[in-house]
């Protein structure tokens, strides 16, 4: 009995150009390294030329929806869920105006963006005193976080605003 392998298989000497193993390695040549470098250029154009439009669209984006606020930050600085059975609210017009509820009271403010900076002046509100526990507490400490706001991220699922220091002072979702 001899050992024998099927036919076809290592029939090539070595150093034959059907041995893969015994070639050396392929030098690249000049044009797959003008090529790779044109891709890389392209993309590279691609990203930073998007990125101020990204920054331009944001203040777009935020107008687009309606925002229910999931958690404030108290005087304390703590990060604190909005109470059940309360709506707080934003909404942006595209003629500068925000509105909403605080809880209780409507509010309502003017608001300019330019890329991610936020301004958001004129803050009033109505005044109904409301009974329920914490509620006046919340609507007081949100109207605090929207005129402490300066700077903001937006998503298709999240709002989020900073304070000058790049705290999150507010959080909101989609309403």
């Amino acid at each position: 009995m001899t050992d024998e392998s099927p036919a076809g298989a290592g029939d090539s000497p070595p150093g034959s150009p059907d041995n893969l193993a015994d070639r050396p390695p392929e030098k690249m040549g000049l044009g797959f390294y003008a090529s790779l470098a044109l891709i890389g250029c392209l993309v590279l154009m691609v990203l930073v030329l998007n990125y101020p439009a990204a920054r331009a669209n944001a203040g777009i984006m935020m107008a687009r929806t309606n925002w229910t606020l999931q958690t404030y930050t108290d005087a304390a600085g703590s990060h604190i869920p909005a109470q059940s059975g309360t709506e707080v609210t934003a909404m942006f017009g595209s003629d500068g105006r925000m509105t909403g509820t605080s809880g209780r009271n409507r509010y309502f403010a003017t608001y300019t963006t330019r890329d991610y900076q936020i301004s958001i002046t004129g803050i009033g509100s109505t005044k109904m005193f409301c009974h329920g526990p914490g509620i006046m507490e919340q609507e007081s400490a949100f109207l605090e976080d929207l005129s402490e706001t300066s700077s903001f991220r937006v998503s298709e699922s999240s709002l989020k605003f900073y304070d000058a220091n790049g705290k999150t002072v507010l959080f909101f979702v989609p309403a």
